[in-house]
């Protein structure tokens, strides 16, 4: 892994991959102060192709948006699923609500290029001496996309798996918009889609380690960063 500074990259080039993210360009249109104020305590970061920027079951402290590239993410331990990531997506937003360690093991599939925001910055729902309640919103709504999406992957690859009915059984706000109030409601819905998340993907590794022992199972060659 390498920190990068912004004078590495031309103001426009900087800003055609931070707003290949949705929710930092929706940000940047709506609030520039605060699009300017993440940035600010956000660092650019680079991986090259086969470098893990994460391990399933190691701590957890930020959030990566991916700028440039492409990671493979594998959630079980035998890594035969693996989803791929393109510019655009987030990474991380599975230990950020839930508090617990990485829920999967994240590899660079090419040279990758990401903005890591530490997850200090964003959990504590209730201080906005840095962000506002409308870009701690835009935050929570995207991170239920994401986690959503995911379990929407697992249910297409396992429509008959247990836990899939319990995807059409998770709390839904009805409340008033743009409020404290629907804070605390998304945030709630985060936690129970990831936990929802989390329990699946365990399911799986579950009855991989179930499996006869003295099967000679070889993970991908890694290069660890």
């Amino acid at each position: 892994m390498e920190i990068l500074t912004r004078e590495e990259y031309s103001s426009d080039a900087v800003m055609r991959m931070v707003h290949s993210v949705t929710f930092l360009k929706n940000l940047a249109n709506q609030d520039k102060s605060q699009f300017d104020l993440l940035l600010s305590v956000s660092e650019f970061v680079r991986h090259d192709q086969g470098e893990i920027l994460m391990k399933k079951g190691e701590a957890a402290d930020c959030l990566y948006f991916l700028l440039k590239g492409q990671v493979s993410v594998f959630p079980s331990a035998d890594f035969q699923e693996s989803s791929i990531l393109n510019p655009g997506e987030v990474v991380g937003t599975m230990s950020m609500v839930t508090g617990c360690m990485r829920s999967a093991t994240v590899i660079a599939h090419s040279d990758v290029v990401l903005l890591a925001l530490k997850y200090e910055h964003c959990v504590d729902l209730n201080d906005y001496g840095l962000f506002n309640l409308h870009t701690k919103l835009m935050a929570y709504r995207m991170v239920i996309h994401h986690i959503r999406w995911l379990l929407e992957l697992n249910k297409m690859k396992q429509p008959n798996h247990p836990l899939a009915p319990k995807i059409f059984k998770l709390p839904i706000y009805a409340g008033e918009k743009g409020t404290q109030q629907e804070l605390l409601a998304l945030h709630e819905q985060a936690r129970v889609l990831a936990e929802l998340l989390s329990e699946w993907n365990d399911s799986h590794d579950q009855a991989f380690t179930s499996k006869d022992s003295d099967s000679n199972f070889l993970a991908p060659d890694l290069v660890v960063s």
